[in-house]
């Protein structure tokens, strides 16, 4: 993954956790709508209009580690459209706590089609970026997506997500930055 997608993506990790957790203070987001598990959302970075949809997942594990409850910053599964650099469907996950560094078996499982991710932080891409349409059209496809991974602490991670309504979300995001 090259420096300048990894900046990018951080900007619009930054983007999105504001949008989310502070929507008054993120007034270049604008929701398109909400279908069901995901919604489509437009907005600017410094590269111009883009448009994304997200989701949180429907369940995640592990919710305890010796007994303590395990404690994430929110979660999210992104698809990108980045209109002013002429790009479609980036696939990121941000899974609310460091990954481990050795980015060691971090994958997005589709109805049984597993994808490898690269991860930075807390967040993860498809590890190939020729596989991104591929992806997108087996989430189209698809009735549930899986992130697992590891975290940082050495705890095995699996976010599950419902794929109903991501594909009028993305036709919502496709309309918006065409």
């Amino acid at each position: 993954m090259t420096s300048i997608r990894l900046a990018l993506a951080g900007l619009l990790a930054g983007t999105v956790c504001v949008a989310l957790a502070f929507p008054a203070l993120a007034q270049e987001i604008k929701q398109l709508g909400t279908f069901k598990a995901w919604t489509a959302w437009t907005g600017s970075d410094a590269n111009g209009p883009m448009c994304y949809i997200s989701a949180q997942p429907d369940d995640w594990t592990p919710k305890e580690v010796n007994g303590a409850p395990v404690r994430r910053s929110p979660i999210h599964f992104l698809i990108i459209n980045r209109k002013g650099l002429g790009t479609k469907n980036e696939v990121q996950t941000q899974v609310g706590y460091p990954f481990h560094p050795s980015n060691a078996n971090v994958t997005a499982t589709i109805d049984g089609k597993t994808f490898p991710m690269v991860t930075e932080g807390e967040a993860a891409w498809l590890a190939v970026e020729a596989d991104e349409p591929t992806f997108v059209e087996a989430l189209k496809a698809g009735t549930k997506l899986t992130v697992d991974g590891t975290s940082q602490k050495g705890n095995k991670m699996s976010d599950s997500y419902s794929l109903s309504g991501v594909t009028a979300a993305l036709g919502e995001i496709n309309k918006a930055c065409t």
